[in-house]
């Protein structure tokens, strides 16, 4: 990415822990700063509301460029979802998709994630090192554990992930992905086998008992809903009024869900939530819980990972700027004409006129897979043309 000028943003309303108010922000580097830095460059952004970069505490990176799928109308566990998938695994569409290398296919997952807001993603399997290149889109968690689920992982590999997962960090599992017998059991078997403690986060859990929510809910560390997946599969997700200050959103990948992480919050807010959401819930919350010290959160010393929108973006074409780092990668054209070190290329996004950073867009061109809905014009050949 290009040098990255200390920042002043003016005429702003930046969200704080409860509200938004009134008050510049200020970066240096990739950190938010306390003050400003001499010589910073100042952006207007009269008339945005300025929000830390959403958190998606569940993804399947690479499995991002899969078509949603499913062989029932619904289903009474996800296991059996499973199952299907992977007997077809050999048929198309999925033999082909399989064949694309790993790293344009974690790439669109990262770029999905950077297009709707959400800078910092959980991945839901292995910490592959592709996700941590500086390069990457997105800002991946890199402490945690993880094992699949009660079906497709076995006791020991369960255990054997549970114990080598410091409890600092969370450990993550699908667990009660369904509605039927097998799902309602499936937390006494994972208690059984000492994996329920304070680094636990269950992803998923629709089909936990009223008596198993109430004896998890001081045990674990979290719960992550993913509601579009499981309206999806199951036909029904869970009361998130039961989870209290333990739930987390997260998007899971388009092999399920229903597009992005704002596609998460447009179901969540059609649960009855208020108009204006929690924003703390979305990165506050999700970042004390995943040990995320350094994200969700306008504070002086966090990542410059943020978003800005006229009003609370529920689609990603209304995002005005997306900045990770202190570095604006991509927005509306007057916004990033704010920034004349950035070189950009002209692009669509769902329809809406954006600029994209030149660097991201390279790669965008590099990648053998596309992301819905993007356009991003060919590459510019001299410098002077794509300055802003």
């Amino acid at each position: 990415m290009s040098a990255k000028p200390p920042l002043r943003i003016v005429n702003a309303r930046a969200w704080t822990a409860s509200e938004p108010a009134a008050r510049d922000v200020y970066t240096a580097g990739e950190r938010i700063a306390e003050r400003a830095a001499p010589g910073a460059l100042t952006v207007d952004l009269a008339g945005h509301t300025i929000y830390p970069g959403w958190i998606n505490a569940h993804d399947h990176l690479e499995l991002n460029h899969y078509p949603r799928t499913k062989f029932r109308e619904v289903y009474a566990n996800a296991h059996e979802w499973g199952e299907d998938v992977n007997a077809r695994l050999n048929a198309e569409p999925y033999h082909s998709l399989r064949a694309y290398p790993l790293r344009d296919r974690l790439f669109i997952g990262g770029l999905k994630n950077l297009l709707c807001g959400a800078t910092t993603v959980v991945h839901h399997g292995p910490p592959h090192q592709l996700l941590y290149r500086h390069d990457f889109p997105v800002r991946v968690l890199r402490q945690y554990g993880w094992a699949h689920s009660l079906h497709f992982s076995t006791d020991a590999e369960i255990v054997r992930s549970y114990r080598r997962t410091p409890l600092s960090w969370p450990w993550f599992i699908h667990l009660a992905e369904g509605t039927d017998t097998t799902a309602a059991g499936e937390y006494q078997r994972l208690k059984a086998l000492g994996c329920v403690g304070r680094n636990t986060v269950l992803v998923h859990g629709v089909g936990l008992t009223a008596a198993d929510i109430a004896d998890a809910m001081p045990r674990i560390r979290a719960l992550v809903w993913c509601p579009t997946t499981n309206n999806y599969l199951l036909g029904k997700t869970l009361n998130p009024a039961l989870w209290g200050d333990k739930l987390i959103l997260g998007s899971d990948s388009r092999l399920t869900a229903d597009g992005d992480w704002l596609a998460e919050l447009r179901s969540a807010l059609c649960r009855g939530s208020a108009d204006q959401p929690d924003v703390f819930a979305f990165t506050a919350r999700p970042a004390a819980l995943l040990g995320l010290k350094r994200a969700g959160s306008l504070a002086p010393g966090s990542y410059a990972d943020w978003l800005a929108a006229p009003a609370f973006p529920t689609a990603r074409r209304d995002i005005a700027l997306v900045v990770r780092g202190g570095v604006p990668l991509i927005g509306d054209p007057p916004l990033m004409a704010q920034f004349p070190h950035v070189p950009t290329v002209a692009a669509a996004l769902d329809g809406a006129e954006k600029r994209v950073h030149l660097d991201l867009a390279r790669q965008i061109h590099r990648c053998c897979l596309r992301e819905p809905g993007l356009i991003v014009d060919a590459l510019p050949t001299t410098r002077r043309l794509f300055l802003n």
